[in-house]
């Protein structure tokens, strides 16, 4: 079985395969959580990115940004990702 840091390492590393990081900010741990069947763990990680803007100069010279979660549901023997999802905790 996944200890709780080995869950959180693999959702991180995840993160950074399936997406360019270097456009993100603030790449936090915000949840871990042992579902309920204690076969699966739910890590939400959490990161800053610029707002997208329609107009190109806007989006240039923008200091806005959004916070965005990403939901990882990782096998808690094998290590496998199960599903990944957008937005907050729940099971």
């Amino acid at each position: 079985m996944l200890t709780v840091k080995e869950a959180v390492q693999t959702a991180m590393d995840l993160l950074k395969d399936l997406y360019d990081t270097r456009k993100f900010e603030d790449i936090l741990l915000e949840a871990v959580e042992m579902a309920d069947d204690g076969r699966h763990w739910q890590v939400t990680v959490g990161f800053s990115r610029k707002a997208l803007s329609e107009n190109v100069m806007e989006a240039i010279g923008s200091k806005k940004y959004i916070r965005s979660r990403k939901i990882f549901r990782i096998d808690g023997n094998s290590g496998d990702l199960v599903s990944m999802k957008d937005g907050e905790p729940s099971f």
